[in-house]
């Protein structure tokens, strides 16, 4: 049960950390410019949190459509567009929200951090062939013989839902990873945990049974003296070689029984603050405005795990926690965040569900104040551009934009504000243009990036056959500015290049141009066209344009994988990331050497050849920023 309590902090501050990543992604896709200004025991412990959470698991648990005569592009994918079927609407996961307020009520309102995992719906997973795969390699990797079992342990009296949560501090001294944390479980049947609590007080040296309001606890010491027991020295050399080096520390475990619920942690006091909040006289997190928005936006579907963070103190808490040496990881870049950074916000919340489809990963970030939308996102058609068999994608609005964003967070950074400044002024020497006026500064509208299967371009040049091309479809409401910008790009070529010439070909009715190798039968380095007015496809290569000029002969928008990985994820968005594990996988086995192909190469390739696709948006509304990610996985194969 210890190992529980350290195995379900790690993993908590594993998915905080990706929180992280997820705030940053939103300041830079909103659609406006936002700058972030910069201003032997724990062994043993940490080893036995990794089998726990297996054990837990254990225990609870493209076809493309035919081409269609006479495309008319824009008017098929408008038309696309509104009969796609729209996301399912944000309804409350009851069962979710009611476990995620009967909690709150005995948490502070305050509490910076409170992570909750559904093991009920969890033991559904096993309905897709990803997580029985990872099982029977992981198993591979586990000790024959444990001294814990989950089963006869723990899942004889704990109930569906699992927390692990950090409290506020009450002092000045600096937060670590066991002064505030704290897991509760529930509790189904209360005869067998006061067995299991029998169990633990057998060693009446080690424990300590005292009341604290009316509530029973136990406090378990550790072991005064070590083993005497000679470890086997080859076993010793292996382990030390094998497993991370934590801080040797002694460490106390504490058990609380409340009503329905049982407590541990490993800190006193922080057990005891819980109970003072469940005693009643203080403001409970059920009643903090910013957690009831989480209990609001929980989805439809089986919610497999819950986050929830207050920014007001859960930044102070990871300035304290970067410091701790017991940390079993750095916290890498956390000391550089300040409050003043993410003002704007007042709290954030991730939430993991099941889909048919596969699993669904969500990060909400909450305004303080609810602001207007100002930005308007509809469905956009660059997509249209990109042919079904497009390895992976991605796509945006406003690159402009976007790159004085970008180009903002980085001058804070003195080095990076340094070689900035060079590269705008080696792009301005060489080629007599304005990076940012000239090049990108018309990029106004949506573009999209994209790698695709094709036998031409410049990657399928001898010797070389790697069956790929790169492209970029770019809208622009300045088409001048853009071609102005081409016809500076081919007078600098002619007048100082030696190696290229710029020639114009007609492909199917369309005009394109080709800057070459020089030779008579020299490649084609890159090659660009206007498919509409405001329009431009830039390629690796003539070949690869030629897949795509005046229009890939079937969308990608219109393959079943695509929907799939799409239609559940708001359609009113910044932007999709988008990949084709299949096809992509397919061409990446390609360059692997035979004398490769071993067992180990097998199982990675079953694991990761369930997952069909991966896909990801991010979304604004008047009071949020959204970031969406997707995986479909594949149903369970059925046994031979």
């Amino acid at each position: 049960m210890k190992s529980l309590v350290k195995g379900g902090v790690t993993a908590t501050l594993s998915l905080l950390l990706t929180s992280f990543v997820a705030e940053t992604a939103f300041a830079l896709t909103v659609e406006k410019q936002r700058v972030l200004s910069p201003n032997s025991q724990t062994n043993n412990t940490r080893y036995l949190a990794l089998n726990d959470t297996v054990e837990i698991l254990e225990a609870q648990v493209g076809l493309a459509i035919p081409k269609t005569e006479s495309i008319q592009e824009r008017s098929l994918f408008t038309k696309l567009v509104k009969e796609k079927i729209q996301p399912t609407s944000r309804s409350v996961n009851r069962e979710n929200a009611e476990a995620l307020s009967t909690i709150a009520r005995i948490l502070p309102d305050n509490t910076p951090l409170v992570g909750l995992v559904n093991l009920k719906a969890g033991a559904t997973l096993g309905r897709f062939q990803l997580f029985p795969t990872i099982g029977k390699a992981m198993s591979a990797f586990l000790p024959a013989s444990l001294n814990f079992n989950y089963l006869k342990d723990i899942g004889s009296w704990s109930g569906d839902q699992v927390a692990i949560a950090f409290l506020p501090k009450v002092d000045s001294a600096p937060a670590t990873l066991d002064s505030g944390s704290v897991m509760l479980a529930t509790v189904k049947d209360e005869m067998r945990l006061q067995s299991y609590l029998s169990k633990l007080k057998a060693n009446p040296q080690r424990v300590i049974e005292r009341q604290y309001k009316g509530v029973n606890i136990l406090e378990i010491k550790p072991p005064s003296t070590p083993s005497t027991k000679q470890p086997d020295p080859i076993q010793t050399k292996l382990s030390s070689i094998s497993k991370p080096k934590f801080p040797q520390r002694p460490q106390s475990w504490v058990v609380a029984t409340l009503p329905g619920y049982v407590v541990t942690g490993n800190n006193t006091k922080a057990v005891e603050q819980l109970i003072d909040t469940y005693s009643g006289g203080t403001a409970t997190l059920a009643q903090n405005p910013r957690f009831q928005k989480t209990v609001e936006h929980q989805q439809a579907g089986q919610v497999l795990f819950t986050l929830y963070e207050n920014l007001e103190t859960f930044l102070p808490l990871t300035q304290d926690l970067a410091k701790d040496p017991s940390m079993p990881f750095p916290l890498v870049g956390l000391s550089a965040i300040n409050a003043g950074q993410l003002k704007e916000f007042g709290s954030l919340d991730g939430i993991v569900t099941l889909q048919p489809e596969g699993l669904r990963f969500q990060v909400n970030a909450y305004r303080q104040e609810p602001k207007p939308n100002t930005v308007e996102l509809e469905p956009g058609t660059i997509l249209s551009r990109m042919p079904a068999a497009t390895y992976t994608a991605f796509t945006g609005r406003h690159l402009n934009q976007k790159w004085q964003s970008i180009a903002q967070v980085l001058s804070f950074q003195p080095k990076y504000k340094n070689n900035l400044a060079k590269f705008r002024q080696e792009v301005r020497s060489k080629t007599g243009l304005d990076l940012d006026r000239d090049i990108l500064g018309w990029m106004d509208g949506e573009y999209g990036l994209f790698m695709f299967p094709t036998q031409g371009g410049v990657f399928n040049t001898a010797p070389a056959k790697y069956n790929v091309g790169l492209g970029l479809a770019v809208q622009t409401s300045d088409r001048a500015a853009a071609d102005n910008t081409t016809k500076k790009l081919e007078a600098y070529i002619n007048a100082t290049n030696s190696f290229l010439t710029v020639n114009t070909r007609t492909i199917k009715g369309h005009s394109v141009t080709s800057w070459d190798f020089k030779g008579t039968t020299a490649p084609s380095l890159v090659a660009y066209s206007w498919v509409d007015n405001n329009t431009l496809i830039l390629t690796s290569g003539l070949g690869a344009l030629t897949d795509l000029v005046p229009q890939p002969q079937v969308l990608l928008p219109l393959t079943y994988n695509f929907t799939t990985a799409t239609n559940s994820l708001p359609h009113a968005n910044h932007g999709y990331f988008y990949m084709n594990m299949g096809s992509f996988l397919s061409w990446v086995y390609g360059f692997i050497p035979a004398k490769y192909n071993n067992q180990g190469l097998d199982t990675f390739k079953q694991a990761i050849g369930s997952i069909y696709s991966i896909s990801s948006t991010s979304s604004t509304t008047a009071d949020r920023e959204q970031f969406d990610f997707l995986v479909v996985l594949a149903p369970v194969r059925k046994q031979k």
